[in-house]
């Protein structure tokens, strides 16, 4: 995927913020907002969010209480967004264009010593810390093509892992900072590959489908995914290996990156299953069974994200588009609608969201050519 498509897609999100729905009796409004906030993610204690957010004028980071109070500015620059905590939660990284040129950056979490890791000219777009937050990988443009690469998180070491004329993007760390998972078409389809630390490549699905958003299972044995083998758009798992390939939905018509929850026994997801429905929030067993929709509403609600104890679903939802969450020990009855009192520009998804939001209107333009 190229970055202008990485543009317009986070564009459609943008437009989007401003024609979705809401939610569950259950959940709880946690920004309330007539600007645009997004890229958000949970301080691994689960006690804050940081989110980007332009109610300043400009686009910058802040944090707030994981019950939406106390929201604070930690940046004022502008050009920043993609803000993920490290593993201790001592550092945010972000991606900022203040430089000149889209970079990766690092800063306390209390928004102290910022500092620039990467310098070339291009576009170098965080995507995550390794688990023992020593590393950053991040996908550059700046051979041409989009590879990924490690630094070390004050900068050092910086290392390229894929050098193929292809589009290398979506890297996913394993739990145990081993390997990592992440999307290619170098074969000419979408499909996943594995790497290690020293670069060697397995693919792990071959087929002329589109196989992508690898999401890895707690323990690391499994790696779930999204892929229009069978027809549909679903959910699949596979060991590790890329072996035992297990379909887990069937006749989904869009669906986001599956989330497990940190205990590895549900999966979280945001789908379509009818085509007179709308994106919702689903939770299901992680063989597949006891699907359960937890939102319902006339446009959409994407993007979950658990809560590091797994208790609470961080969801985003429109059309006054802000970020919502979702005990999970409360959830019993089918969700409910709540109407607006206004259509604010809306807290879109994360930034892997916004990727997926333009890879499904793909996906969905390669199935009608079939």
């Amino acid at each position: 995927m190229t970055h202008k498509m990485l543009g317009l897609a986070i564009l459609l999100c943008v437009i989007l913020g401003t024609t979705l729905s809401l939610a569950n009796e259950n959940a709880i409004q946690l920004t309330n907002s007539s600007t645009l906030d997004c890229f958000w993610s949970w301080s691994p204690d689960g006690t804050k969010i940081a989110f980007t957010s332009n109610r300043s004028g400009i686009s910058d980071i802040w944090v707030m209480d994981s019950n939406g109070s106390d929201k604070v500015q930690l940046t004022s620059a502008g050009g920043t967004f993609k803000s993920i905590w490290s593993p201790d939660g001592t550092k945010i990284a972000f991606t900022s264009n203040r430089s000149g040129n889209w970079d990766v950056w690092v800063m306390d979490s209390d928004g102290n010593n910022q500092a620039q890791l990467t310098t070339a000219c291009a576009k170098d777009l965080f995507s995550s810390w390794s688990p023992d937050g020593t590393k950053i990988a991040f996908v550059s443009d700046r051979t041409g093509n989009e590879d990924i690469y490690i630094i070390d998180g004050d900068g050092s070491n910086e290392l390229q892992l894929t050098t193929s004329l292809a589009e290398d993007y979506l890297p996913a760390w394993s739990p145990d900072g081993t390997k990592i998972a992440f999307v290619s078409n170098r074969t000419g389809n979408t499909d996943i590959w594995m790497m290690d630390g020293d670069g060697n490549k397995k693919q792990l699905t071959i087929d002329r489908a589109v196989d992508w958003l690898p999401a890895w299972s707690p323990n690391g044995v499994k790696i779930a995914f999204v892929s229009d083998r069978s027809g549909d758009l679903d959910v699949w798992v596979m060991d590790s290996d890329g072996s035992n390939m297990i379909q887990l939905t069937t006749g989904g018509l869009y669906i986001g990156r599956p989330a497990w929850s940190p205990d590895g026994k549900k999966i979280a997801l945001y789908a379509s299953f009818n085509w007179s429905d709308t994106m919702d929030v689903w939770i299901m067993n992680n063989d597949g069974s006891n699907r359960k929709q937890l939102t319902t509403g006339r446009e959409g609600n994407l993007y979950p994200m658990w809560s590091p104890d797994g208790k609470k679903i961080a969801f985003t939802s429109d059309p006054d588009g802000n970020i919502w969450v979702i005990p999970i020990e409360e959830i019993i009855t089918p969700a409910k609608r709540v109407t607006p009192t206004s259509t604010p520009m809306a807290d879109t998804p994360a930034f892997e969201a916004a990727i997926t939001i333009f890879g499904l209107l793909t996906i969905y333009m390669m199935r009608r050519k079939r």
